[in-house]
């Protein structure tokens, strides 16, 4: 029997997107459906490589091919690019955020980025914190950015992650904290979009905590695929993780999901498990929003050892502390393209079930309240 694209595209019907609860035929998700020689040549539109979920179902595409006695070829369409993009080679750019300074964030930026490259993703990571830019030390990088013929700025490569900081742009007696709102955004601006990135699956920003000049300006200037929001479980995080979260949706930029740092701490001796900070924070935040919670990370000393030794625990691998984190790049790139598929889909952002969120009102800009600069707690 002769089999045709449109009854591939059918049979396509039977693949569901376990995020959204459709099918991908429906939510537009098969680009381009070509047969030749017996070889079924299907585009897909997914946009979160090496998500565990995409690549379920690209092999369900495939049985369902096979299934009509075709061979599969299945190719990801370049849906995703956006010409208007100062990062037109980036597919995924995500801010990873906090109220509060001190709550971890830095770490886990560091180490979801480090785990996603280890997957095969191409992985970049900009350390935003123009006050207190740490991510280098955590790493252990002591080289310095080059420059191409075009004066772009080269960045450093360390653990599979291309590396810019402001802190590779500082001299040892140079006080950034002397920088005022007009200079922070041309800094972050230059940091963003003359650096040659090249082509990335994922750029991950790590925030300055607040809801200031540097986090506006990423907002403004490039577009963000979704933000992640790490807190610690006591009252006074939470209050400022609200406003962060606030902050993103008031912008039109969909929270991937909220992680819940320092949660609890068991005891090596005694296995006695201490909730230092309180407990549920994470999860009450989430369900306020109607968002993931996408990991509740204990204490362990194996994290900070491994931050201060430069070496992330994802660096080191084959520990319990390194599972906690890449059970969360997994969760951060499942909701990635959940969110991209979402978008080509369609869907409604008013629909508590869709992990968009309406377009901002082009009304008056949001302004930040200040609280950008500071700590940059890791």
């Amino acid at each position: 029997m002769t089999v045709d694209e449109d009854q591939v595209r059918e049979r396509l019907r039977a693949v569901s997107d376990p995020a959204l609860g459709s099918d991908v035929v429906s939510l537009g998700l098969i680009d381009d459906v070509r047969i030749e020689d017996g070889v079924a040549n299907v585009s897909v539109a997914f946009n979160a490589p090496y998500a565990t979920d995409e690549k379920a179902m690209g092999d369900r595409i495939r049985e369902e091919i096979e299934g009509l006695g075709l061979e599969p070829a299945l190719a990801i369409s370049r849906s995703w690019e956006d010409p208007d993009s100062p990062l037109p080679r980036v597919r995924n750019i995500v801010p990873v955020a906090s109220g509060k300074g001190g709550v971890g964030k830095t770490t886990v930026a560091t180490n979801v980025a480090i785990a996603l490259a280890q997957t095969g993703a191409r992985v970049g990571l900009l350390d935003a914190d123009i006050y207190g830019p740490n991510v280098p030390g955590m790493m252990g990088i002591e080289a310095r950015p080059g420059l191409t013929e075009d004066n772009m700025i080269v960045p450093p490569e360390a653990d599979g992650i291309k590396l810019m900081s402001m802190a590779f742009l500082t001299d040892d007696d140079t006080d950034p904290a002397t920088l005022r709102g007009p200079m922070i955004d041309k800094l972050l601006s230059e940091l963003l979009e003359e650096t040659e990135w090249g082509e990335l699956d994922y750029l991950f920003v790590d925030l300055p905590p607040g809801t200031g000049d540097e986090q506006l300006t990423l907002l403004q200037s490039v577009p963000v695929t979704g933000a992640v929001v790490v807190t610690t479980p006591e009252d006074i995080a939470l209050s400022d993780v609200r406003k962060g979260i606030r902050m993103f949706h008031d912008r039109g930029t969909p929270v991937l999901g909220v992680v819940e740092n320092m949660s609890s701490f068991t005891a090596p001796n005694s296995g006695e498990v201490y909730d230092i900070f309180g407990s549920g924070g994470g999860r009450t935040i989430a369900e306020e929003y109607d968002i993931p919670l996408l990991a509740e990370i204990p204490i362990d000393p194996e994290i900070r050892s491994g931050g201060d030794a430069d070496k992330p625990v994802t660096v080191l691998q084959e520990t319990a502390a390194a599972e906690q984190f890449f059970d969360l790049r997994d969760a951060v790139a499942n909701r990635i393209g959940a969110v991209n598929r979402a978008r080509i889909g369609d869907l409604d952002p008013d629909d508590p079930e869709t992990p968009t969120v309406p377009a901002p009102d082009p009304s008056p800009q949001l302004e930040g309240d200040g609280s950008g600069g500071g700590c940059g707690g890791r």
